[in-house]
């Protein structure tokens, strides 16, 4: 019983392999550029833009966990006036998939020209960045921000 089980394994994996295009991994300066590209699109407001670089997925975890169309609804409420990215890291996680970790400090414009209601946030978050199947094109699938003061 047991060769005829090696058989099957020697046979099964190789062909399983070669079915499955191995991806080369993002270099990464290049997920850096990705996640300063969204930073930049979002604080432009350029919201067709910032919707194309989300996965239809996508989850965001702070306070609150919520998806894309929240995410969105708060960009378009509150405008991101600054924000500096400090201490970027990236994590390759595999060919497909990457992580950045930064501590983020950002200024939102949550009013009006009349009536200005600055908020100012100081977290420390995580962006994971997924390869689109068969395509070179990197969606954020999920963001998390966690205060760094209470």
């Amino acid at each position: 019983m047991r060769s005829i089980l090696l058989l099957l394994a020697t046979v099964t994996i190789p062909a399983f392999a070669s079915a499955q295009p191995a991806s080369t991994p993002p270099a990464p300066i290049d997920v850096v550029k990705l996640e300063q590209h969204l930073w930049t699109t979002m604080a432009e407001g350029d919201f067709a833009t910032v919707r194309s670089l989300f996965t239809p997925d996508f989850i965001q975890v702070d306070e609150h966990i919520q998806a894309f169309d929240s995410l969105l609804a708060h960009l378009k409420r509150c405008k991101l006036q600054t924000y500096d990215l400090l201490d970027l890291q990236v994590r390759i996680l595999t060919p497909d998939s990457a992580a950045t970790a930064y501590h983020v400090v950002s200024q939102f414009d949550c009013g009006t020209a009349a009536k200005p209601d600055p908020k100012s946030y100081d977290s420390n978050s995580v962006t994971i960045w997924v390869r689109q199947p068969g395509t070179e094109k990197w969606l954020v699938q999920a963001h998390t921000a966690t205060p760094t003061k209470p």
